[in-house]
């Protein structure tokens, strides 16, 4: 480690520096290793004249603090509208739903006996509820500039199938949980409200995974960004009107018309480089 102003760190803030900077994100450790350097040596110095001891508590912990909401931070950004965190999401919310069901039966056994009816009845309607989603669900889209449509195509509907297979057993575990207090005294009700939940849940998960796969990237399945107006609404039949969004990863771009029109009725998505198809 280079010294600062001609003069070595003490062998306590140079071990602690080199033990913490391994948690930060190489891109950033050089420049986040040099700015803490100069701090230990300022912050060394000032104290060594006032009382005689180095590197205090305090800046220790911020140290460590820093270095770890770096690590995070780039995790986050690294995760943020991936498929694997839409779906990790909605398992947590699944378990999160399990576990109140558990709190409510008081045991697993309970809580399968429970559960045994109302999931069966549930899978019956969650064939009726998959129908009319895909019957009414919004305006596809076309492909352009694509290759290898298929192998792109396939892997979309796998996450799209594991999506929507958390968001229905989502509807059943929170259709269950607010209907388990009326088991004890109104059995027959209770399974009647159960279904009843079930089926308007189910719909508005089913519309919000339709939404979510209609605004993610073709290829990485990102959620698109940096949505952006085009054109005028009171030019509709004139020229295209509506939103763009981008991958951020470069892949692709995807216009969203406000209005169905004759020469514009779906949303249209484009390969901006077809080499990577």
């Amino acid at each position: 480690m280079s010294p600062v102003a001609g003069l070595e760190l003490p062998s306590f803030d140079r071990n602690l520096l080199r033990a913490v900077e391994r948690i930060v994100p190489a891109e950033e450790r050089a420049e986040w290793s040099r700015t803490w350097q100069a701090e230990l040596w300022h912050m060394h110095h000032r104290t060594r004249k006032r009382t005689g001891f180095g590197i205090t508590a305090d800046l220790s912990i911020g140290l460590v603090c820093d270095a770890m909401w770096l690590r995070t931070d780039s995790w986050g950004r690294a995760l943020s509208g991936t498929p694997a965190l839409c779906l990790a999401s909605l398992a947590g919310w699944c378990a999160l739903s399990t576990l109140m069901g558990l709190a409510l039966n008081g045991s697993w056994r309970a809580f399968a006996m429970y559960a045994r009816g109302p999931f069966e009845r549930s899978a019956f309607a969650a064939l009726l509820v998959v129908f009319v989603s895909f019957a009414t669900s919004s305006r596809g889209h076309t492909e352009q500039g694509s290759t290898s449509k298929g192998r792109f195509g396939v892997k979309r509907q796998a996450f799209f199938s594991a999506k929507a297979a958390l968001v229905l057993l989502q509807a059943f575990l929170l259709s269950a949980d607010a209907s388990r207090p009326l088991r004890e005294a109104f059995p027959s009700w209770a399974f009647a409200l159960q279904l009843l939940l079930f089926v308007p849940f189910a719909l508005v998960g089913l519309r919000w995974a339709f939404g979510d796969q209609e605004r993610r990237c073709k290829q990485c399945l990102r959620s698109l960004a940096m949505p952006a107006r085009v054109g005028r609404p009171s030019h509709n039949l004139l020229e295209w009107n509506g939103t763009k969004l981008v991958c951020k990863q470069g892949h692709g771009q995807l216009s969203v018309p406000e209005m169905e029109t004759s020469w514009c009725d779906s949303s249209q998505w484009v390969y901006l480089n077809p080499a990577w198809d």
